[in-house]
């Protein structure tokens, strides 16, 4: 893969200087010229990964701040990218195949071949066997890992394209969301469907399954999420919409938060068990394209259709305040070190006045933290 110099704009930003809406953006990572439609980040937390809307994928060291390379991976935008926990290198998704890549080589290693039209949405097995991508169809198609340029087509039901997909960690079970508005499960056993939802208002643009395939998340352009039994297709949450269009959502490492990236420029925290919208994310001045989690399950990325790329902090505070502001804000009113500057208190008086009150914030965020943590525990998806 060729080396190329990219004008990067590294912006470092101290929270402090955020005002209340991006007090938890922790950086401007980069500006890139063109529109990044995807990006992944790998386990290490060491690498990003973007595609783009001119064809080309990138690899973006975290560590040095720097771009590593960059290659023309597609004939049309590169619509998908993540990295493979099975191999050294990652795959993109564009037009009408999608590729794995390895580090080092400037071809891809395998082709994944057989769509008659572009792939628009692609997911895989955790051992990266079996493969389902969407497409311009009412159809979706199901990749071997030994026959590439061979997949099995699956006809659905729905009135229009399957622009969104999903299959299960084991690969018993696929998702096929529509324009149409539908989702359809389907056994891959039996290759026949189980279930037919009615899921949104408009196209079903997201699909990610969680515990172990028991229950599936689904967003659409209607700015819903919502969560559903797989099983019987009922649904059992409906999370507080955006007020545009959802491009994409994001599982956290435990399967306790989702995130949703939106065209209304924000970005959403969502406990799923509880369904409460814990916080909402403003920095981006445009449609935020894609959200993803970092692999501690600490903080995330994002890039919007200017080419602008974020990292945010998902802190203790954001839970502590959200579960039990009013006992923290209890706490604070009710002591003396956070009175206004006393007549005669001097400026060192006062200074240390104040330093010993953000340690007590600090102290109570902690204190509350874990008591979200409690309840946190004993809260479960109920069907």
């Amino acid at each position: 893969m060729r080396i190329l110099n990219i004008t990067l704009i590294l912006i470092t930003l101290a929270s402090s200087l955020f005002s209340q809406n991006s007090e938890y953006l922790k950086e401007e990572l980069l500006k890139v010229d063109f529109q990044p439609n995807s990006i992944d980040i790998n386990k290490d937390n060491t690498k990003l990964l973007i595609g783009g809307e001119n064809k080309m994928v990138m690899l973006y060291n975290l560590e040095t701040k720097k771009e590593e390379f960059e290659t023309e991976a597609h004939y049309q935008a590169v619509t998908e990218v993540c990295f493979s926990n099975i191999y050294d290198g990652f795959y993109t998704v564009g037009d009408k195949s999608f590729k794995l890549w390895l580090f080092g080589n400037d071809q891809p290693e395998k082709l994944f071949k057989g769509s008659h039209t572009f792939i628009t949405d692609l997911d895989m097995t955790a051992k990266e066997d079996f493969f389902v991508g969407g497409s311009y169809e009412k159809r979706f198609r199901y990749w071997k890992d030994t026959a590439i340029e061979m997949p099995t087509e699956i006809n659905t039901s729905q009135k229009k394209s399957v622009v969104s997909v999903a299959i299960s960690k084991d690969g018993k079970k696929i998702a096929a969301g529509s324009l149409d508005s539908t989702i359809e499960l389907w056994n891959t056993d039996s290759l026949r469907r189980t279930v037919k939802i009615l899921a949104h208002s408009n196209p079903v643009c997201c699909l990610k399954f969680i515990n172990n395939g028991k229950y599936l998340l689904s967003a659409s352009h209607d700015g819903y999420v919502k969560l559903w039994d797989v099983a019987t297709g009922n649904n059992i949450k409906v999370y507080k919409p955006h007020a545009q269009p959802i491009s994409e959502i994001d599982v956290s490492p435990d399967e306790k938060l989702v995130l949703t990236a939106a065209y209304d420029n924000t970005i959403g925290l969502y406990n799923i068990a509880s369904g409460d919208c814990i916080y909402q994310y403003h920095a981006h001045k445009a449609p935020v394209l894609d959200v993803q989690w970092n692999s501690n399950g600490d903080g995330f990325y994002s890039c919007d259709s200017e080419g602008n790329i974020y990292e945010w902090i998902v802190s203790k505070k954001i839970f502590a305040e959200f579960y039990f502001g009013k006992e923290m804000n209890d706490e604070i009113n009710s002591n003396k070190l956070f009175s206004p500057r006393r007549k005669g208190e001097s400026k060192e008086d006062y200074k240390t006045r104040e330093e010993r009150a953000e340690k007590f914030k600090n102290t109570l965020i902690d204190k509350y933290y874990k008591q979200y943590t409690e309840l946190d525990k004993t809260q479960k998806i109920q069907r």
